[in-house]
């Protein structure tokens, strides 16, 4: 019971995270506006959370396989809340990228958690679809945040990343502390260790599942929510938050139906051949003139279905994984795509820097290219057929 209602922290923490993370490309106009930086220097900024929170999750997994969930999951949520308040009340450039880069340090403990606390509280079979809820928090995360704009407006950014700080300690700091100095037989019951099937790894089928997870992570925070193509062509702020809404809304719904789908490994080639062939297609619309948007929110739709189908890589990797690895697997994974997708922002926002008719064709290109990549991945997957490890 006590991991149950860990998880359900987890889960809300990572909610927070996705919402603290995509919200910056509401208000970093204003930011950038206000701090007089330049679009390389936001694209740091921008990429400076995603970075370590990438980097930092591997010895995060390797340490939660082996020691308590919910104290290391108190310390990432006290440390995440803090340097969000710090990042409020940033003036300098460097004051700004050290905390944003701390936020992204303590988030780093909410994903792996999430996954071991998922493969100790239900049952094996379910956990391909646990894990795509759980990155389904992506799609809602990213909604939440192209809505509070609509709602408090854009303008006072301090005060949105004041209250999200606040949000953070209400919400899972202080459950977490309660649940830390709940008793102690509950305290000794989180730590016990479970007993794992026994199994042997199996490297291929690891290095498919963060490859999987690198394509789909590169084009999500890479596109940054559409906040590089809807530059690119001039797009009017309400188009901005209408596509935003339909691709995270889309990554949503695909990533659950996808992990309901993925438990049955003869499934998973051809969810992301249709998925990669989708999200080209979408991408390649977003080239056309925006006329009265529709293509555009269609196109956004579409994209979030496609990219959804890389949640699978999670059970792809678990299976594959020793065990007793499943915090160190999880997070070797979502390090693949974080790290994509910060070197892909990176790649963004340089092309920001370019004019429209010069940045369109190569970040069509750019990612047309790494979007098509998906195909021989999803060929390679079905050519090696159902890899499965000895747990199943």
């Amino acid at each position: 019971m006590r991991d149950r209602i860990l998880w359900i922290l987890s889960l809300v923490f990572i909610a927070w995270m996705v919402w603290a993370e995509t919200s910056f490309q509401f208000f970093e106009h204003d930011l950038a506006q206000g701090s007089a930086l330049q679009p390389g220097a936001m694209a740091l900024l921008g990429c400076a959370f995603l970075l370590p929170y990438g980097l930092v999750q591997i010895p995060v997994g390797w340490l939660l396989d082996r020691r308590q969930v919910d104290r290391l999951l108190l310390l990432g949520g006290v440390a995440a809340a803090s340097f969000t308040l710090v990042f409020s009340r940033g003036e300098s450039f460097q004051a700004l990228l050290l905390s944003r880069a701390g936020m992204g340090l303590a988030c780093a403990v909410a994903f792996p958690a999430s996954g071991l606390l998922a493969r100790r509280s239900l049952p094996q079979e379910r956990f391909a679809l646990a894990m795509g809820f759980t990155d389904s928090l992506l799609g809602l995360g990213a909604t939440f945040a192209a809505l509070m704009p609509l709602l408090i407006g854009s303008q006072n950014w301090r005060l949105l990343v004041q209250v999200q700080s606040l949000s953070l300690a209400v919400l899972v700091v202080l459950p977490l502390a309660l649940l830390a100095w709940s008793r102690p037989s509950l305290k000794r019951s989180s730590s016990a260790p479970t007993s794992e099937p026994e199994g042997s790894p199996n490297p291929r089928q690891l290095l498919q599942g963060a490859l999987m997870y690198a394509w789909g992570g590169g084009l999500l925070f890479g596109l940054g929510q559409y906040a590089l193509i809807s530059r690119l062509r001039g797009w009017n702020t309400d188009l901005q938050v209408q596509a935003t809404l339909l691709l995270s809304l889309g990554i949503s719904v695909s990533m659950v139906l996808s992990g309901a789908l993925a438990k049955r490994p003869q499934r998973r080639s051809g969810l992301l051949l249709v998925g990669s062939l989708l999200a080209t297609i979408s991408l390649f619309a977003l080239g056309s003139p925006a006329g009265g948007g529709e293509l555009q929110r269609l196109a956004g739709a579409g994209l979030g279905l496609g990219i959804g189908t890389s949640v699978m890589a999670f059970p792809m990797a678990e299976e594959a994984a020793a065990p007793g690895k499943t915090a160190f697997v999880v997070a070797l994974v979502n390090t693949c795509g974080t790290v994509s997708g910060g070197l892909m922002m990176l790649i963004s926002g340089l092309l920001l820097q370019l004019s429209s008719a010069e940045g369109l064709p190569l970040a069509m290109g750019l990612y047309g290219v790494f979007t098509a990549a998906g195909i021989p991945l999803a060929l390679w997957i079905k050519r090696s057929g159902p890899q499965l490890s000895g747990r199943h």
